[in-house]
């Protein structure tokens, strides 16, 4: 089977290489059960095609997945999150017998939304505690999971064309982002910012269906969307600020800006679907993340003039 996986490589890095990965992926297969084998093949083959679509760890999109990826992992939770608090709002709300509820609620496609919202969630959480290993295949096979049975629903999901491109691209991020990448993001501290991200979208919105906030009644999709242009120009900050001198803070911040765009829509298509219906959101995150970005260049202007 090695062999097949190593015609995925690129010509010229296969000759270069190909010995030393078949080998190495013998010893660290010698032995193992059939789940570790499979896993360590689907690891190999997603590292050939990395490499063949030009998102090698050296490479500069690489650094912008990287920033991306524990964003994505917020956003995909926090979305599939808002989902399963309609649900779990409706379900208490309702006169009807619990057992009926779930057994209508889990059957067909709605089941299938709420099952991959789960399983999104719970591998996101992984994925940020750091076994990326179990967490990423988990968010993507949920995130594919959605998409399809979006499309599925039609019409009585709210939205089977944002809704399923925004989880498709939200896997494609998590796919595209090398490993390194990934525990880079991790020990940096950027999962905690995620964690953040997750809770402050959460919570508010528990808060808002227990009637606990006075004056609020619904959830009008900006809040979430708010947060995580926060997290995105508090990144920024963060990132650029410390003994940044020249193109470096500008650089540094357009990436966790650009980064921040890579991973709202799946925050974007919730919005759509159950708030506003057009390009508001759309226009409220770039509102927003314009003022961020501009008070970042210029507060590092200010940082690094003469006193």
């Amino acid at each position: 089977m090695i062999e097949h996986l190593l015609r995925l490589y690129p010509a010229a890095y296969r000759r270069a290489h190909g010995e030393e990965i078949a080998e190495a992926h013998r010893e660290l297969t010698a032995g193992e059960p059939l789940r570790v084998r499979v896993r360590d093949a689907a690891e190999l083959a997603a590292h050939a095609l990395r490499l063949r679509a030009g998102l090698g760890p050296a490479a500069p999109v690489a650094r912008l997945l990287g920033a991306a990826y524990p964003l994505v992992l917020a956003a995909s939770a926090a979305a599939c999150g808002l989902h399963l608090l309609r649900w779990y709002t409706a379900l208490v709300s309702s006169p009807a017998p619990w057992g009926l509820q779930l057994r209508s609620d889990l059957s067909g496609a709605w089941g299938a939304l709420l099952v991959s919202s789960l399983l999104v969630f719970a591998g996101a959480a992984l994925a940020l505690a750091g076994r990326w290993r179990a967490g990423v295949p988990c968010t993507v096979a949920g995130l594919l999971a959605f998409a399809a049975a979006a499309v599925a629903s039609g019409p009585a999901f709210g939205d089977p064309v944002a809704a399923p491109a925004a989880a498709v691209l939200a896997a494609a991020v998590l796919l595209g982002c090398p490993p390194d990448r990934r525990t880079e993001a991790v020990a940096m501290g950027r999962a905690g910012t995620a964690g953040g991200v997750i809770a402050l979208v959460l919570v508010p919105r528990a808060a808002v269906d227990a009637h606990i906030v006075p004056g609020v009644s619904t959830d009008y999709g900006c809040w979430p969307l708010l947060v995580l242009a926060g997290a995105g120009v508090l990144t920024a900050w963060r990132g650029g600020s410390p003994g940044g001198r020249g193109p470096a803070l500008t650089a540094s911040s357009a990436t966790s800006l650009a980064a921040t765009v890579l991973a709202a829509p799946p925050l974007l298509a919730q919005a759509c679907t159950t708030a506003w219906g057009d390009a508001t959101a759309v226009a409220c995150l770039a509102a927003v993340l314009v003022a961020g970005a501009t008070g970042v260049l210029l507060a590092g202007r200010l940082g690094r003039a003469p006193r």
